[in-house]
């Protein structure tokens, strides 16, 4: 059973993304006494924020992947269905700085089989490259062959690990084209590094896990109407209010954080408070 009232760890959660109120939701269920701050007025999504035009304007993720399992779960615990709150499953795309190259086969309900990784994506996907011509899409097959074999044994993979993921690239004979229109953008999004810059292990990596390693991980589809805040964030602080006494400071913008460091062996410091300037340009503590 959650500890009497007197005895609830008070614990801080700084922020109102999608990770801060994760956190006042698991804090809240575990029996702590929980306060949320955030900087902008209302963070509980009563108050939506809209830019000068009126659209809404929401920080952190606004794509949701069919492997989101906590945003999945919360869907019906807030007595909401999932068709209320997300569009159906939508392609996802590729680009490269001359434009779109490829598009993504969206597999959840499809009539796409259900093959081994990396062959199912590869397959389902070739006909949906945009400007690519049919020989430099098949000039990956021996990228497909590296992407099986590199972490084999400690052996193999310190192989590629010692040459470039553009050395590879060449060795195996992915063409040019390919190279520049679909490889390397992806690893710029991914690792926010050309080939030449990074080792082929660790590209091969991130090509399986980013994109091939389940057939339909990537599978993404967005919120319906309104606004995040709206659908998902507002019934969600709406309970946690309710059910479990939380606290929510908005327009409340963290300045400092109060340690106690204790008797000299006495362990790890413990934080004892924190401040915070207030909406009229005060300061104020929260213990």
């Amino acid at each position: 059973p959650p500890p009497p009232p007197a005895e609830k760890p008070h614990v801080a959660v700084i922020g109102g993304g999608w990770a801060g109120w994760g956190a006042a939701k698991a804090l809240s269920e575990q029996g702590c006494r929980v306060t949320l701050l955030d900087a902008v007025p209302d963070p509980t999504g009563a108050t939506p924020m809209r830019s000068p035009t009126g659209k809404p304007v929401e920080p952190g993720v606004r794509g949701f992947w069919k492997d989101y399992p906590n945003i999945n779960a919360l869907v019906p615990e807030l007595g909401l269905t999932e068709e209320e709150v997300f569009t159906p499953f939508t392609n996802s795309s590729f680009y490269s700085p001359d434009g779109l190259e490829a598009t993504a086969p969206v597999f959840s309900g499809a009539d796409v089989p259900t093959l081994p990784s990396p062959l199912g994506q590869v397959l389902a996907t070739f006909e949906l490259f945009e400007r690519l011509p049919l020989a430099d899409r098949a000039s990956i097959a021996g990228l497909l062959y590296a992407m099986l074999d590199f972490d084999r044994d400690e052996e193999t993979f310190a192989k590629y690990d010692r040459m470039t993921a553009h050395e590879l690239f060449l060795r195996v004979g992915c063409s040019e084209r390919l190279v520049t229109d679909f490889l390397k953008p992806t690893l710029l999004v991914g690792l926010f590094k050309p080939p030449e810059e990074l080792s082929a292990a660790v590209a091969m990596e991130l090509l399986y896990y980013y994109a091939l390693a389940h057939q339909d991980s990537f599978d993404v589809r967005w919120i319906s109407s309104k606004s995040i805040a709206e659908l998902l964030v507002a019934p969600l602080a709406k309970r946690l209010q309710n059910e479990y006494g939380l606290t929510v400071l908005g327009a409340s913008r963290v300045t400092g954080i109060d340690v106690d460091l204790g008797a000299p062996g006495a362990g790890a410091p413990l934080v004892s408070g924190l401040r915070y300037a207030t909406a009229g340009g005060g300061e104020a503590r929260l213990d």
